[in-house]
């Protein structure tokens, strides 16, 4: 993490293998099991770039991380979004750096087919041009 504060910029490096003991005050490491399923949730994680044309005539939403059927309401929440900017506008949906598991994938192909968010992410139901660029196969 960065910060500038009245001109003093200060940089902060977290070992995410070291966590506080409360009890002694000590440092402890992680165990094996307690790292990997550490590891394993923030691999569930996505990061999303939204690109807007200077027309706003189209968007790229490019994601990375992981995409499962639990998250895929923050990429709707992302689209719907990007689409209140310019309603009706083409939104790309770049894949090509994520990895997609379970249904999430054959949902997305749902949505772009329906050009509707579904209703829990987008209650007014509005029209949204989604188009999806599959993942790279692993």
């Amino acid at each position: 993490m960065n910060r500038t504060d009245m001109g003093v910029s200060m940089s902060m490096v977290v070992d995410r293998s070291m966590m506080k003991d409360k009890v002694s005050g000590g440092i402890a490491r992680r165990s094996g099991a307690d790292r990997a399923a550490f590891e394993a949730a923030s691999d569930r994680k996505i990061r999303v770039l939204v690109r807007l044309d200077t027309d706003l005539e189209s968007a790229r939403i490019q994601v990375g991380g992981t995409v499962t059927s639990d998250n895929l309401r923050a990429l709707y929440a992302v689209a719907r979004r990007t689409n209140a900017l310019a309603p009706g506008i083409e939104i790309l949906v770049d894949l090509s750096g994520a990895r997609v598991t379970g249904n999430a994938l054959d949902d997305l192909k749902a949505v772009e087919r329906q050009e509707h968010l579904p209703e829990a992410s987008d209650p007014l139901h509005l029209a949204c041009r989604l188009r999806i660029l599959d993942p790279v196969a692993a």
